[in-house]
């Protein structure tokens, strides 16, 4: 068989192949070859509104209501110590005795004194009133129990110096004196904290002034123990800002009426806003590309639309919406990767967001 004929055989075999199958009468390929590609399947999820508390994180120190360091006022000898260590008194306990006997001697002195005084001033005006005495005498001697008197007390107030009370009611620290010590007018004695209940310090940054109020509600944690949570209340807000932190100082107070905190220690604050409604969605949904922040949103037609969002506070799994979203909107929360702007897909039933 020659060459020619060969070559014209095979075009005519090509010619009705093609004949063939364009009329159908061959199976030609698939209808998923020829043609569009299948709808990918998403799972969409609608952006509803929840209810969410702001809140603010800072350290704040412990500190007591009231605190002050009990002093001696005389110097003296220390003749007995009335406490111990960490003890709960209330005001007016007797903490320490000092000796004061030689105060206790001038004040029998004056009191005798005062008596024999008043007692001269009280036979004048007796005889004054027979006109045997003259007004000079008996003015010189009401001066004179006046100032007896006044010497009197005078000496009774400076021997009240020499038995040292609690000021208040509170938790005393550690005793710094003991029977036989001299004390001197300075020396501390222990210290005195009213713990009962607590005020906590610390700063927040100027960006939140507007959104921080006195009554507001504080969570609080330490260290010293682990899974624990104090409560308290915001009692006053500074009337300035630090121009170099640009933060404001804040006072808490908080009960502490089982002794558990101690002036001084750091706790770390949680201060609560309050309560508001905002939309949020699945933070899957969420698609960061460099400083941008997009969701894929289905609309009516299951068709993709690219939406620029911004964005706020965050929860565990789930995104505050600020703007480019509004509620019920479907967005994609899985299969992101396989859509672009204008893809039609198969959503496969909302998911909770």
């Amino acid at each position: 068989m020659s060459k020619k004929l060969v070559v014209a055989l095979t075009v005519a075999a090509v010619l009705v192949s093609a004949y063939l199958w364009l009329s159908g009468g061959v199976e030609g390929p698939g209808p998923g070859a020829r043609g569009a590609p299948p709808a990918p399947l998403v799972r969409t999820a609608a952006a509803r509104e929840e209810t969410f508390t702001d809140s603010i994180e800072a350290l704040g120190t412990v500190r007591a209501d009231e605190a002050v360091d009990i002093t001696a006022n005389v110097s003296a000898k220390v003749l007995a110590v009335h406490f111990n260590d960490n003890q709960r008194v209330a005001s007016g306990d007797l903490l320490v005795e000092l000796d004061g006997a030689s105060t206790e001697a001038r004040l029998r002195e004056a009191d005798v004194v005062a008596r024999e005084d008043q007692r001269l001033l009280a036979h004048y005006q007796a005889l004054d009133k027979t006109a045997a005495v003259s007004k000079t005498l008996l003015e010189e001697q009401r001066a004179k129990a006046a100032a007896s008197a006044a010497r009197a007390a005078e000496v009774r107030a400076e021997l009240e110096d020499f038995t040292i009370r609690a000021p208040m009611g509170g938790v005393l620290g550690v005793r710094q004196v003991s029977p036989g010590s001299l004390v001197s007018p300075g020396t501390r004695v222990t210290t005195l904290d009213a713990v009962a209940t607590l005020r906590v310090d610390f700063t927040v940054p100027e960006r939140w002034l507007s959104q921080i109020a006195a009554g507001q509600t504080i969570r609080a944690t330490s260290v010293a123990y682990p899974g624990r949570t104090f409560e308290g209340t915001v009692a006053s807000i500074g009337s300035r800002v630090d121009p170099v932190t640009r933060a404001v100082p804040v006072v808490a107070t908080m009960d502490n009426a089982d002794l558990l905190l101690r002036p001084g220690m750091l706790l770390g604050i949680e201060l609560l806003g309050p309560p508001r409604a905002v939309r949020v969605v699945s933070e899957q949904a969420v698609i960061r590309e460099g400083t941008a922040l997009f969701v894929y949103v289905v609309n009516g037609e299951d068709r993709v639309e690219r939406r620029t969002v911004d964005i706020g506070q965050r929860r565990p799994g789930l995104v505050e919406i600020v703007a480019g979203l509004e509620l019920g909107e479907r967005v994609i929360v899985e299969g992101a990767q396989k859509v672009r702007e204008g893809t039609l897909v198969s959503p496969a039933g909302d998911g909770a967001s």
